[in-house]
């Protein structure tokens, strides 16, 4: 695979950096990823001649199972950047920089501004679909085999959201280191690299924002699920009630002329069985009218 080299902005597969003759900053870089190990740290760190970071990114709701990570050296001079995994193309769009005559900001918005996007969409189609959830649980679509959706979904946005909060820790470093250096009378960053990382933060921020309204929402869907499982509950339950009590008179009924004693001045009539059957009609449309007018069936 051939080096990216756009001006001032490169980007590197790891295997092909370890591979070719290296420049100093490339050198400085790769020395950095063997020192802080990316593979279990993420952030910013200031260096002597400009800042190096380190972020990544997990598996759909997998929280142990990193799937895409990257490491950078930025200085006012040049972006390098390494990608030092990406199975799922995650981080494919990186490759696609600017040409040589666009500037710093313009450059890292392509870099950066991907991994937005991305997060961006993600987070559309998330909404979309709690609202069809949502809307077939008011609509009394209900399942039990909803909870373990939600369950899968609450997973998920907690993977989203610790990734993009630690991408969003690193981007405010970058804002407070070169805040920290300009103080010393400093730049680590060109005027406009800077104005766009400020920006970027933003961004961020509130799509992270985002996440968060999701996770509430979705607490309000499994609250809505509840509601709607115990109401059908209590419905059925009603309907049982309902039934048991129509049907406790013919009980009654049954029960005191089963005794068939020889005093019982039907037991020996002509007439006594369809007296019975006609009074225990009677006794259930009486039963059935009651409920229904009390809206009970």
């Amino acid at each position: 695979m051939d080096d990216h080299k756009v001006g001032n902005a490169r980007i590197l597969e790891w295997q092909e950096l370890k591979e070719k003759e290296r420049s100093q900053q490339e050198e400085r870089l790769m020395e950095s990823v063997y020192r802080l190990e990316p593979a279990y740290w993420v952030g910013v760190k200031l260096l002597e001649s400009g800042l190096y970071g380190a972020f990544c990114f997990h598996e759909g709701s997998n929280v142990k199972r990193r799937v895409a990570s990257a490491a950078f050296l930025l200085d006012e001079q040049e972006f390098l950047l390494v990608i030092l995994k990406d199975e799922n193309n995650v981080l494919h769009h990186m490759k696609s920089v600017p040409g040589d005559d666009d500037e710093m900001e313009e450059k890292l918005e392509t870099v950066f501004e991907g991994i937005l996007k991305q997060g961006q969409r993600n987070v559309e189609e998330m909404e979309k679909y709690l609202m069809d959830m949502e809307r077939e649980i008011v609509g009394g679509k209900t399942s039990r085999n909803r909870n373990r959706s939600i369950f899968e979904c609450k997973r998920l946005l907690t993977v989203w959201k610790n990734d993009y909060v630690q991408f969003l820790n690193m981007i405010e470093g970058i804002n407070r280191l070169e805040d920290k250096k300009s103080e010393t009378k400093g730049r680590i960053l060109n005027e406009g690299a800077s104005c766009y990382f400020r920006i970027y933060e933003n961004k961020l921020r509130h799509m992270t924002e985002e996440i968060q309204f999701l996770y509430e929402e979705l607490v309000h869907i499994r609250e809505a699920l509840d509601a709607a499982l115990s109401y059908e509950q209590n419905r059925i339950m009603k309907l049982f009630t309902t039934v048991t009590t129509i049907f406790m008179p013919l009980s009654l009924i049954a029960g005191w002329y089963g005794m068939n004693f020889e005093g019982m001045p039907e037991l020996h009539w002509q007439h006594g069985y369809g007296f019975v059957s006609a009074l225990s009609l009677l006794v259930l449309l009486i039963c059935f009218w009651f409920f229904k007018k009390k809206k009970l069936c």
